[in-house]
């Protein structure tokens, strides 16, 4: 299914990304980001596919704790998978050759546009179903994920022998679905695997927003 492009991309969250959380851009940087965001807009054409399964339809035995925390309780889960399509890897390939600084931003801000894309297709879901709610969930679960959900033919989105997604600007998702009221584990800093290593608490921030 084809999905709605935002008018615009969150651009304090593309900052985030390119680790200059709250700085403001100068006039250059702000032209940078212009051109950039504009080029990506265009250049994406956002598609989505999503299935519901019960629950044992995908191999998740030994898929992490994080996904087992995510998935307590339910007895179905929601398969989604949405990626800004072939376009955008193009684009941003031609410009790693051509202008870094214009990739940099690019690619932050392509990023972003696949999550406003996923946080828009999610809200209509839960309209329809009500479900709940990411880690040491492994990579070669992709496989199967995008098998079940039949993503080539859903949204031209394919699995590479390595187990990543392709187009590069893609994502996959498990949403959990109950049928009671499940209250689950809220992501944060206490409970990510890069809580010691992560480049954002070093510099007394996060990688989130909170609310």
């Amino acid at each position: 299914m084809e999905c709605r492009k935002p008018a615009a991309i969150d651009r304090a969250t593309a900052l985030r990304y390119m680790g200059a959380s709250g700085w403001t851009p100068d006039a250059a940087t702000a032209a940078l980001l212009d051109k950039a965001e504009q080029t990506v807009l265009t250049a994406a054409a956002p598609r989505a596919v999503y299935r519901r399964l019960p629950r044992t339809a995908l191999p998740l035995e030994n898929c992490g704790s994080d996904l087992t925390r995510h998935l307590q309780g339910c007895d179905e889960v929601l398969l989604l998978a949405a990626t800004l399509g072939a376009e955008v890897d193009k684009l941003l390939r031609r410009m790693e050759l051509t202008d870094i600084a214009l990739a940099a931003a690019a690619d932050a801000l392509a990023s972003v546009l696949l999550e406003q894309v996923c946080d828009e297709l999610e809200n209509e879901i839960r309209a329809q179903i009500d479900a709940p709610g990411y880690g040491d969930c492994p990579l070669e679960l992709n496989d199967a994920l995008c098998l079940a959900a039949d993503t080539v033919r859903g949204c031209g989105l394919a699995v590479t022998p390595q187990h990543l997604l392709t187009p590069r600007k893609s994502t996959t998702a498990i949403l959990g679905i109950a049928d009671h009221p499940v209250t689950g584990t809220r992501a944060g800093c206490a409970t990510c695997h890069l809580k010691e290593t992560c480049s954002f608490r070093k510099r007394g921030t996060t990688c989130f927003t909170q609310d």
